[in-house]
């Protein structure tokens, strides 16, 4: 964690405390730095029985290998996709103050709330993490990939888990916010690479990680290159699905 990024903590607590990110009522001591119990359990999980590919929550169960609307045109690169929140409410606010609103801090609570998910930590335990790249001038105006961040996090709380940046995006794209599925697939194809330098190892297991999973474009676009590189298992995991 950069200096920048941690302006809210220290001496500051002790002049400014700490609002809990959802309640926005004062923080007491726990194991969160910006989310109160109660908060965290203001958090929409995302429990079974949810989609085998693309990780979407049903309210019921589906027959067919193939039946989710959500990925039924994606045939992704990736095998699995397991998110741990809906997009929703308080998560997609958070989300929102960690990508447009500098406040890349949070996104370590909310890896924190994440991996108390059996599921999710099951999903990811022994892999190797891969965050989306940002484009370097995205990554220059923003002043950090929360990707990476929320890579590095789980990487730290997850048993057998690394997180190493493999890929990079060496064409900038439209934002995929408003387009739909077929023009965000068209968006990302070939915009991402792998490092110069990097290479995979096809006995390992790769997890591409973002932060929210909308269309599953962005993590099949970055899995195919893994793929095209030689790997031979790849997944997929973001905090969000929505």
């Amino acid at each position: 964690m950069g200096l920048l990024d941690d302006l809210d903590r220290g001496l500051l607590d002790l002049i400014f405390p700490r609002d809990c990110a959802v309640t926005q009522l004062p923080l007491d001591q726990g194991p969160f730095l910006h989310l109160s119990p109660e908060g965290v359990a203001a958090l929409p999980r995302i429990t079974d029985p949810r989609c085998l590919t693309c990780g979407h929550p049903f309210d019921g169960w589906l027959e067919g290998e193939r039946s989710c609307p959500h990925c039924v045109e994606l045939h992704p690169a990736f095998q699995r996709a397991v998110c741990a929140f809906r997009a929703q409410g308080p998560v997609r606010q958070i989300l929102h103050r960690i990508k447009y609103e500098r406040s890349p801090y949070l996104a370590d609570d909310l890896v924190a709330a994440a991996t108390t998910d059996e599921p999710f930590r099951r999903h990811l335990a022994g892999s190797v993490l891969v965050p989306v790249p940002l484009h370097a001038e995205k990554a220059w105006s923003r002043g950090y990939n929360q990707s990476a961040r929320i890579a590095d996090g789980l990487a730290g709380l997850i048993p057998g888990c690394t997180a190493e940046a493999l890929l990079e995006k060496h064409r900038p794209t439209e934002s995929q916010t408003r387009l739909d599925r077929t023009r965000r697939l068209r968006n990302v194809a070939k915009a991402f690479r792998l490092k110069p330098g990097q290479a995979v190892d096809p006995r390992r297991r790769y997890v591409i990680i973002d932060d929210v999973l909308t269309t599953g474009a962005t993590l099949h676009a970055c899995a195919a290159v893994l793929r095209a590189a030689g790997a031979t298992s790849v997944d997929a995991a973001a905090l969000a699905h929505g």
